[in-house]
């Protein structure tokens, strides 16, 4: 009997769920930590993609993958899915020497100075000149190569783009390739890039954003450290910051030959089609509903290779150490026998060093049987070995509800390790799954840039605590996705991403006491900036009109203080700080010109106060005859010195013309079609803005058509998407996504996008405040 019911007790104990047995997950940092002194040993020579120690990786992971029994899931029944990279080989020997008249100093590859992306070789003397941005548009008045000769010499540029140059000669030619292609038409033999010494941000890691178009077997692309930059000028009658403050002041360049020589030897190589491969492997799901859908567990298994120095960059924590982790997890999860109900892939991606390359491969091509749409989740892993105890693990903004499942199967302990973030595009391989509105989650240590893209970036500074903990909270979190019966393949899933991704402005101007009732409560929003508005109070008029406007503005700013999911935008630059901290921003205007009319002085006052703008919805306040009475061009000069924006609607074409011609300063007009050519050419000339109106009636398509349109006629820096039906709702989030995917089939730019959504009315915003990138102080008067 004894004996009987111990047998019974132990086949309870079997079909006891796995978290109420606390059975120990089979996962062994030691073993990790074994295949990591392999890859990042110098035998693989830093695992390049595109190069033999890539190539020496990528099939040690395959051998190993094979050798444990996982199932092969790349193309045609093999661990590889095969793609080919632009690669730049810079071969051993580089130097770079500068002699002043004074003194001669050899500078170090990797700590002062780099060989950039589609840079081609040069062994040469020459005399620096220095070009300040490498602008060229004499037509605009400007020309950073004008009393200079730099035929057969090499150029010194800052990477800066500044919003006085910007609105001087325009941001094409501010685009780096640009410059570069100027350069290269001058007759120079290369370019050296820097950093401007005001940023103090380090150029070591610094790339350079160039098309391959700038590629030439003989022009070289570097870029150097503020040491090499202050040893050009250190004896030269100025320093590089009185020169741009100079620029910045007189708006004009400060060019000049430096007569400091450098000693250039670098042998680069360009190949546009260099092969290179993606590790996959996966472990089939068992379930007949959801052994189609997967999980994906990646992480980038490429470095930085060899200097040309002869270093070798081991990448330790980066990446070897996320690497090493989705190994074991994939050895210890088909050895343990688990049969999941969701497929598990395990990723291991090549290029991430050289832009996500990889992983965005895969995300466009997937190999057969892991169609995309059937991902149900991604989790990357990068730089997970050093750190300070916890994990950063990011992704909870774009994904609430699969991170409030996941969140609820961790253990006390996992809680403890885990640092929830918002999450976001950028930095690592989650990026390109993220940007198909897959739910992507990312995990990297927190404090884990010790040696960073360094040599120094071995084995021996690896936690294997760390490891051991993060192979926990994934294998905890993938099976509680890969075994759930929810459904985590939500419709419309792109769209929801980037509704959540742009920069949203609700143009559905509402009183501000009705925006802090309504959605005050509300975090982490699709919403970034509410336009809303201050109720200067029937019974007023005059100077009491202005002083109750001011009174109420006050009232209505210490009300969204209180509210736990909204912040007053004191300053159009707090306005990505806000949404990093999931809080939506409230910007507040008022109805018509009354408030400004007894005093000029009364704009400035609130303007300074924190009053963004004047909403004319009602002509004939301010028009007679299609044109302005007098009485209005003075309020209108009035409200142009304040800095307080005109947004005018219902106007027609007639009256939009004669109001971007009194302004001074940018207007908004909203509209429901395209105006004519003549104000079409107002509004560029102007620096204005059209905000085409998103309306409940409004056809999406025809809507999409239009866009079109205007951005073919004045450009997405003039453009607005702008809503006339509430985007907190879901019928304004539905007819956006709706525009949404119109947009992202024509495959819009991400600059274009960003225009649309929120960039042009915030130039618009800075250029009307005066501000153009500057902060805005807001003082009480009283």
């Amino acid at each position: 009997m004894k004996r009987r019911l111990t047998v019974v007790l132990v086949v309870l104990l079997m079909l006891l769920p796995l978290s109420a047995k606390e059975k120990k997950i089979p996962f062994d940092a030691q073993a990790a930590l074994s295949y990591l002194k392999d890859l990042a040993s110098d035998a693989f020579l830093g695992r390049e993609s595109g190069e033999l120690g890539g190539k020496l990786a990528e099939e040690y992971i395959a051998r190993k993958l094979k050798e444990w029994g996982l199932e092969p899931a790349g193309d045609e029944g093999s661990y590889f899915q095969n793609f080919t990279i632009e690669h730049n080989d810079v071969a051993e020997g580089v130097a770079l020497e500068v002699v002043t008249p004074r003194e001669r100093r050899d500078f170090y590859y990797g700590e002062d100075w780099r060989v950039q992306r589609y840079s081609g070789s040069g062994h040469f003397t020459s005399e620096i000149i220095f070009v300040g941005y490498g602008v060229h548009a004499p037509e605009k008045g400007y020309d950073d190569y004008a009393g200079v000769d730099v035929q057969g010499k090499i150029v010194l540029m800052t990477t800066d783009s500044p919003e006085w140059l910007k609105k001087k000669v325009g941001e094409e030619a501010l685009d780096l390739s640009k410059r570069v292609e100027t350069a290269q038409k001058m007759g120079s033999r290369g370019v050296v890039f820097f950093r401007p010494p005001s940023s103090g941000v380090s150029s070591r890691y610094f790339r350079a954003r160039v098309d391959k178009k700038v590629y030439k077997p003989d022009f070289v692309l570097l870029s150097i450290e503020n040491k090499i930059l202050n040893f050009i000028f250190k004896d030269l009658p100025v320093d590089t910051r009185t020169v741009f403050s100079r620029m910045s002041r007189e708006k004009k360049p400060q060019s000049l030959a430096t007569g400091v020589k450098t000693f250039v030897s670098v042998n680069a190589t360009f190949n546009p089609k260099t092969p290179t491969r993606n590790v996959l492997s996966k472990i089939s799901g068992t379930d007949k509903n959801l052994r189609d859908e997967y999980i994906i567990i990646g992480a980038h298994m490429d470095h930085l290779g060899v200097s040309p120095m002869g270093d070798v960059y081991n990448g330790a924590n980066d990446n070897g150490s996320g690497t090493v982790v989705v190994m074991e997890l994939a050895r210890a999860m088909k050895q343990s026998g688990l049969k999941p109900k969701r497929t598990i892939v395990f990723a291991l991606w090549a290029g991430e060093e050289q832009g996500l390359l990889g992983s965005r491969y895969f995300a466009d091509h997937p190999t057969p049987g892991l169609p995309l749409e059937k991902a149900a989740a991604n989790i990357n892993l990068d730089m997970v070995g050093i750190g300070s105890g916890k994990i950063n693990f990011g992704g909870r903004y774009y994904a609430p509800e699969v991170w409030a499942f996941l969140e609820k199967n961790l253990t006390p302990e996992l809680k403890d390790f885990v640092v929830p973030g918002r999450g976001g595009p950028g930095g690592s391989d989650h990026t390109p799954f993220l940007m198909k509105g897959i739910p992507a989650f990312f995990g990297i240590t927190q404090d884990s840039f010790l040696k960073y893209h360094q040599p120094r970036d071995e084995v021996d500074l690896i936690q294997p605590e760390l490891l051991q903990k993060t192979g926990e909270l994934v294998w905890t979190t993938v099976l509680a996705l890969a075994n759930s019966e929810k459904n985590f393949i939500k419709p419309r899933r792109q769209e929801n991403f980037y509704m959540k991704y742009q920069d949203l402005i609700n143009y559905h101007f509402s009183a501000i006491e009705n925006v802090v009732e309504a959605h005050g409560d509300v975090q982490d929003s699709h919403v970034d900036l509410q336009m809303a508005l201050v109720s200067p109070g029937e019974a007023a008029t005059g100077d009491q009109l202005f002083l109750s406007t001011l009174k109420n503005l006050y009232a209505g700013q210490e009300k969204v203080s209180q509210a736990k999911g909204l912040r007053y935008l004191n300053s159009i630059n707090a306005l990505s700080g806000n949404v990093r901290q999931g809080k939506t921003s409230v910007i507040a205007g008022v109805k018509g010109l009354a408030p400004f009319k007894s005093n000029s002085h009364w704009a400035e006052i609130l303007s300074k106060a924190g009053l963004y703008y004047a909403l004319l919805e009602d002509p004939a306040e301010i028009m007679a005859d299609n044109q302005l009475t007098n009485e209005a061009k003075n309020q209108i000069k009035s409200i142009n010195k304040g800095g307080i924006l005109i947004i005018a609607r219902n106007f027609s074409a007639e009256e939009a013309k004669a109001l971007l011609q009194a302004s001074s300063k940018p207007v908004v007009l909203l509209m429901n079609e395209i105006p004519p050519q003549d104000v079409l050419k107002l509004i560029k000339e102007k620096k204005a803005a059209l905000g085409l109106l998103l309306g409940p009636e409004t056809n999406p398509a025809s809507y999409f058509e239009q866009l079109e349109v205007a951005k073919k006629e004045i450009g997405s820096e003039h453009l607005m998407l702008v809503n006339d039906i509430c985007f907190w709702g879901e019928k304004g989030q539905t007819l956006l996504q709706d525009v949404i995917a119109k947009l992202i089939k024509a495959k819009y730019e991400s600059s274009d996008l960003r225009n649309l959504f929120s960039q042009t009315f915030i130039r618009v915003v800075r250029q009307v405040r005066g501000q153009e990138g500057s902060t805005m102080t807001m003082y009480r008067p009283f």
